[in-house]
């Protein structure tokens, strides 16, 4: 093995995927631009939308409310977002959307009776936007004029606030918020599917796309061996993966830590802690590695650019698959999901965006994963060993190609042994 010639090799790739408009677009352009802007596009859409919520008024009917509590009436006539109205048939125009709530004043249901006590009851209909933003705005205008009502009538008693209060609710989160970010945002998810998008279209370019073009005998005619011009290709093929995803990494950071902070104010921390990077690094490397080994065999046997789409599509499901592990942010890194291939890069990332690690199960994801990039260049190394496919003459898919060679072979060895 030449590592000058694989250098000068990789290279040569590099410049030509740069050259490449399709490329360019789905492993640099597309991971810096494409969920950023949807996430803008979605918070701009979910902000105007809740703007114009606010503004539009609720028709709301005060039904027989007490002499008492005409403090409470011209509370609601004080409000700009609500609409006082009167009906000679409310419950009809309820149904018929020409009011969105009715707001009853009933006798309470306590046997002892109590001055200027009444119990509410708020009909609306759930099936209408209006009509739920007009039950919340009655309740909420009615729970505030219980609580100041109730603490007026204790000053009246000579009982202080506390008194009054007799006991209160202390809430502490303890979460900070780079744990907050990256249980919500869950940007592994991502991460992994730009890492699959970014080594899909380099792997089919660098192999069956080059036999489409008629260059691939030339490539591997040159003088050089075999396994340098593959080990070149594959090393370009990691790289553009890997550059994918973190462009990609990097691109989320931004865009959600600056969309998402008026949400969350100062939960929504979107740093990757500093200690965490090693770790966070190392796993890309080394899903990136085995993405494009397993691209790359699938789609050197295609002998055009639509074939090659078509056999790399079940392993970048397969690899979309194991993220599903991600949706339940309760679950933990143990050894036993340390050994589930993709899932374990996954949720050791996952763990290092909130500063915990789990060195037994890392240690194991680690030993996994260097497993199957081992495995899956030994692969690669037994393909080309056979001439009609290095030439471009075999036709046929992988599962083809091992039911022919190997599993022949076996069955061969097994009728004639030594």
């Amino acid at each position: 093995m030449n590592f000058k010639d694989i250098r000068v090799l990789y290279w040569r790739e590099i410049r030509s995927a740069l050259r490449d408009r399709t490329i360019v677009t789905n492993s640099i352009l597309l991971p810096i631009l494409l969920y950023p802007t949807i996430m803008w596009l979605v918070y701009t859409g979910i902000t105007f939308v809740s703007g114009q919520n606010e503004e539009l008024k609720s028709r709301i009917m005060l039904k027989e409310i007490p002499a008492a509590h005409e403090i409470l009436k011209k509370e609601f006539e004080g409000d700009k977002s609500i609409v006082l109205v009167h009906s000679p048939d409310p419950a009809a125009d309820l149904r018929n959307a020409t009011l969105d709530a009715i707001v009853e004043f009933v006798p309470p249901k306590s046997i002892q009776a109590i001055d200027n006590d009444f119990a509410t009851r708020i009909s609306y209909d759930e099936s209408r936007d209006a009509s739920n933003r007009a039950r919340s705005r009655a309740g909420q205008k009615i729970s505030r004029y219980r609580e100041n009502y109730l603490e007026r009538q204790a000053l009246k008693l000579g009982l202080t606030r506390a008194q009054f209060q007799n006991f209160s609710i202390d809430e502490r989160d303890v979460s900070t918020g780079r744990e907050v970010s990256a249980f919500v945002i869950v940007l592994p998810i991502f991460f992994i599917i730009m890492l699959a998008v970014g080594g899909m279209h380099p792997a089919i370019d660098s192999t069956a796309g080059e036999r489409e073009n008629s260059t691939w005998e030339t490539v591997m005619t040159t003088a050089t061996s075999r396994a340098n011009v593959l080990v070149a290709k594959y090393l370009y093929v990691a790289t553009m993966s890997f550059t994918a995803g973190f462009l990609n990494l990097f691109a989320m950071i931004f865009c959600m830590g600056t969309l998402l902070a008026p949400l969350f104010g100062n939960n929504s921390s979107l740093r990757i802690p500093i200690q965490s990077s090693p770790v966070v690094l190392i796993g890309a490397v080394l899903l990136a590695l085995f993405v494009a080994a397993g691209m790359m065999i699938l789609a050197s046997f295609a002998r055009n650019y639509k074939e090659g789409q078509s056999m790399i599509s079940p392993f970048y499901i397969a690899l979309i698959v194991p993220v599903m592990f991600l949706q339940t942010p309760g679950l933990e890194f143990t050894p036993r999901i340390a050994l589930i291939p993709v899932a374990n890069v996954m949720m050791m990332i996952r763990d290092a965006f909130q500063g915990v690690y789990h060195w037994r199960s890392i240690g194991i994801t680690l030993a996994v994963e260097t497993a199957c990039v081992v495995l899956a260049l030994r692969v690669a190394m037994l393909v080309i060993q056979h001439e009609d496919f290095m030439m471009g003459s075999y036709s046929g898919g992988f599962g083809k190609f091992v039911k022919e060679r190997w599993a022949t072979k076996r069955h061969k060895d097994h009728k004639n042994p030594l």
